[in-house]
């Protein structure tokens, strides 16, 4: 489990884990259930060498260096796209609660529009990823986490217009819409194409309006749709699987990463990035979430 880490490993200098390992403070679980109080008491290092750290460790344990630093960008809407029971919400509880530990700014507004957000999944997560062990802490954090399961897509819209009181109330850095792709089928279907396109226009417009007025970050999840290839003859024609929502809601987003199946493993490949260079990862769902694969994972029940 890349919590139970020895701190060398994610390459800290030798100076700073050894000042660290003289306080007991040897592991990534270690260094992460202590606040910056405490750590300062026990270690004497200033707020921004501290805070240093915690950019090297975080960039560590969350996969594939996404961090509101590297693919989650604060500014930017990022789409996680893929076929159902590939991770895309382990990923967004994964995200949601790191930033309501760690984020600068630490509101998350969750909009769960089918019903998948699971609270006894996020105490996982956050026990088995972050190795937080103090109720207090898991408390707090989690009290940042707004959760809202609007009806329809209209719903959301319409939120939105007014959305910028909660965001400077609840100092929301994230925003999750998870899942877009799954209520535009469900309010639209392969019908309505005009006034699902109104919608979208005005949705995209406003997730535009609010990630850039306040520079947070949002993420939204879309499923995936068959795009079958043309071909001479009828049976050679093939089908293949694209994200859905089509090419005018691709324009809008700034990254992609899409999660997928290949040689029966799990791969998420960073398909759209202005940051990262296109690239491939496999990964794994564990109780700690999704773990980017540099060893072989063990079998997880999600």
């Amino acid at each position: 489990m890349t919590n139970n880490l020895k701190l060398k490993a994610i390459g800290l200098s030798t100076v700073i884990t050894d000042k660290l390992a003289n306080h007991s403070i040897i592991t990534v679980q270690d260094y992460l259930t202590l606040n910056f109080i405490e750590l300062q008491r026990k270690t004497g290092l200033t707020y921004q060498k501290l805070s240093s750290i915690s950019e090297d460790v975080n960039k560590f344990i969350t996969p594939l260096g996404i961090s509101f630093q590297g693919g989650i960008t604060c500014g930017h809407i990022t789409e996680f796209s893929g076929a159902p029971g590939l991770g895309k919400t382990q990923l967004c509880l994964q995200l949601a609660f790191s930033n309501a530990l760690h984020g600068k700014v630490n509101g998350v507004l969750y909009i769960d529009s089918e019903g998948a957000f699971s609270a006894s999944r996020l105490l996982d997560i956050a026990i088995h990823k972050y190795g937080i062990a103090i109720e207090q802490k898991i408390k707090s954090s989690l009290n940042r986490i707004h959760l809202w399961r609007p009806c329809s897509l209209k719903e959301i819209v319409d939120k939105l217009i007014s959305i910028e009181v909660l965001v400077v109330k609840e100092h929301i850095g994230l925003l999750i819409i998870d899942s877009m792709g799954s209520i535009v089928r469900r309010d639209f279907g392969a019908e309505k194409n005009i006034e699902r396109g109104a919608q979208m226009c005005s949705l995209s417009s406003s997730l535009k309006r609010i990630a850039h007025d306040f520079n947070l970050a949002v993420v939204v999840t879309n499923h995936v749709t068959a795009k079958v290839e043309s071909s001479s003859t009828r049976i050679d024609c093939k089908s293949t699987s694209i994200p859905a929502l089509g090419p005018s809601w691709s324009h809008w987003i700034n990254s992609r990463l899409h999660l997928f199946m290949a040689q029966n493993k799990r791969r998420l490949m960073v398909s759209k990035s202005p940051e990262i260079p296109e690239l491939i990862v496999d990964y794994c769902i564990s109780k700690g979430g999704l773990d980017i694969q540099r060893e072989t994972c063990s079998s997880s029940p999600y």
